[in-house]
């Protein structure tokens, strides 16, 4: 008889927990999918394939509100229609009645924590393959709605936009044609560097390993998608003056991975092995290459100054393969730039400029000159050639000069200034290569040394490479526990439902399960709470994870009791 009992409560369970369960699913997909849809971003069969992949993301939450629920609604039926009594009259008691519970309660937890740890995550990668895939669609689908689309930091307008089809064989994978074009780019602060009209415009969806060698480069990851745009006919208005620039190409932009950049999108695997290698995260990453460059800032300061003091010449290329050859007597450290000082000999600063396309050499004397390392306030793609490319690029600027000709005359200006020069022995490439952990090692001797302009280059970015990855340590640990603490709030959700239910066999089926539901709500309240804590303290918060867990068990057994009792 026993047996028979409890094989009939579970069934009955279960099968009141799958219903309840696809109706929540069902109504909370639908209405994440509903926008987007007639907003046009989704076609129909795109927006039910959204929907399928959105489901198993979707039952963490659900399924333990429904198994409250399932678990209610048999126990009050079992209560209402005095099956309860004749089961106490058979000699049961309540501990065996609730067994079912206990175990479907364990499965039940068991399930949630392999959905959060193993399935959900696996979902959500392939939501993400779709998103980039479709990037292009959506992309075209605002600006044929007449709405701005953005690619990285630029946003784009088109008056006309037509489908290409890529040729065979090529490597492209979609492409669209524009027409009208406008283009604006705005920094952080709302300020506009680049505002221009085109008259056509050309977007790709291309792999990244099909890419030039500096974007390929700079995006780090030949198995990801770019976005490459041509503009044709780019007028951009500087200072009142239009320039044109025909053809003009942005930097390969990735599509963004909507759920790459966040541990709770990992497996428990992934995220353990998160641990040890941060720089799988753009935000850590990004720290990184700025620590890099700080390096390397460092070592070519020290380079140069070791060839000034030897009467050495210092030679950087420009972008356009000038040779750049300066002779000075030393130099100065000044905050983020360094002060050139004349040569003892002639009082001025000589400067060599080869060009290698007519073959002619320009000679200039300088009365002062600085070089400093180019940061992102001059990474404009249209003044600097060198815009996000994985080098260390500076600027000399210099003041009073003096333009020797070679049949002796003398020509005077009173500035002039080169951009984007590298040189020949970039340490930034072989940097680059080191992760994050290394990189802080070869950090710590150059900070020790006494030099104003090391705080600018290395104390700042060290410490934000070390709080995004403290940052980035609490957010995994508040992962993983909120993973155990959902299984745990499911299993004792089951018994609480069932519990009430008996303890309030005379109430309403609603009314007995709202006794359960707000606890329920509360005890995922506190675990979301507590995660935030672990997130911003570290372990001192893992207490608040569990704390709503626990006053629900408190609540459960305080229920039991009086229901043993009564």
């Amino acid at each position: 008889m026993l047996w028979t009992l409890w094989r009939s409560i579970s069934l009955e369970f279960w099968r009141l927990l799958l219903l309840t369960t696809a109706v929540l699913v069902a109504t909370i997909a639908f209405a994440v999918t509903i926008k987007p849809l007639a907003d046009g971003k989704l076609s129909a069969d795109q927006a039910l394939k959204f929907m399928v992949l959105a489901i198993p993301p979707m039952l963490a939450y659900a399924t333990p509100f429904a198994a409250g629920f399932a678990a209610t609604i048999a126990f009050h039926r079992m209560s209402s229609e005095n099956e309860v009594t004749a089961v106490y009259a058979s000699g049961i008691s309540h501990k065996k009645f609730l067994i079912p519970s206990i175990l479907s309660g364990l499965m039940l937890g068991g399930i949630i924590f392999g959905l959060n740890d193993q399935v959900i995550p696996r979902f959500l990668k392939e939501m993400d393959r779709m998103i980039t895939q479709d990037f292009a669609k959506i992309f075209v689908g605002s600006l044929q709605n007449g709405e701005s689309a953005r690619i990285g930091s630029n946003e784009i307008h088109a008056d006309v936009v037509q489908h290409v089809e890529p040729d065979r064989g090529s490597p492209v994978m979609d492409q669209y044609m524009l027409g009208g074009v406008a283009i604006v780019k705005a920094d952080d602060n709302g300020v506009v560097s680049i505002d221009g009209t085109a008259r056509r415009a050309w977007i790709q969806i291309r792999p990244v390993w099909s890419l030039n060698n500096e974007d390929r480069a700079r995006i780090g990851n030949d198995d990801a998608t770019a976005v490459l745009m041509k503009f044709i006919d780019l007028t951009i208005d500087r200072e009142g003056s239009p320039i044109t620039v025909d053809p003009f190409t942005l930097p390969a932009f990735p599509i963004p991975r909507v759920f790459k950049d966040d541990p709770k999108f990992m497996t428990g695997a992934e995220m353990i092995q998160l641990k040890s290698d941060p720089d799988q995260m753009n935000f850590v990453d990004t720290k990184r290459v700025d620590l890099a460059k700080g390096i390397a800032s460092i070592e070519v300061y020290r380079d140069v100054r070791q060839r000034a003091s030897r009467g050495e010449s210092i030679e950087l290329t420009s972008p356009a393969g000038q040779r750049v050859t300066i002779l000075a007597g030393g130099f100065t450290a000044k905050n983020d730039s360094w002060s050139l000082h004349p040569d003892s000999v002639t009082g001025a600063i000589e400067i060599q400029v080869s060009n290698p396309g007519s073959g002619r050499i320009d000679r200039l004397r300088a009365q002062s000159a600085t070089l400093q390392p180019e940061r992102a306030r001059t990474n404009d793609p249209l003044s600097n050639p060198a815009f996000n490319t994985p080098t260390l690029s500076f600027m000399l600027d210099l003041e009073g000069v003096m333009i020797l000709g070679e049949d002796g005359t003398t020509t005077e200006q009173s500035a002039t200034q080169y951009a984007g020069l590298r040189f020949d022995h970039d340490p930034l490439s072989e940097l680059l290569q080191l992760p994050s952990y290394q990189l802080l090692e070869h950090a710590a001797p150059y900070i020790d040394e006494s030099s104003p302009s090391y705080a600018e280059y290395l104390v700042k970015p060290v410490n934000r490479l070390r709080l995004q990855i403290d940052d980035l340590q609490r957010e995994i640990l508040s992962k993983q526990h909120e993973r155990w603490a959902m299984s745990l709030a499911a299993f004792t959700m089951v018994l609480a439902g069932s519990v009430i239910a008996l303890r309030l066999r005379n109430a309403q089926p609603l009314v007995v399960y709202l006794w359960s539901f707000f606890p329920a709500l509360g005890t995922i309240i506190m675990i979301a709470s507590g995660q935030e804590a672990v997130h911003e303290r570290g372990t001192v918060g893992l207490p608040f994870i569990y704390l709503g867990v626990l006053a629900l068990m408190v609540y459960t057994l305080i229920s039991f009791r009086r229901l043993a009792r009564f």
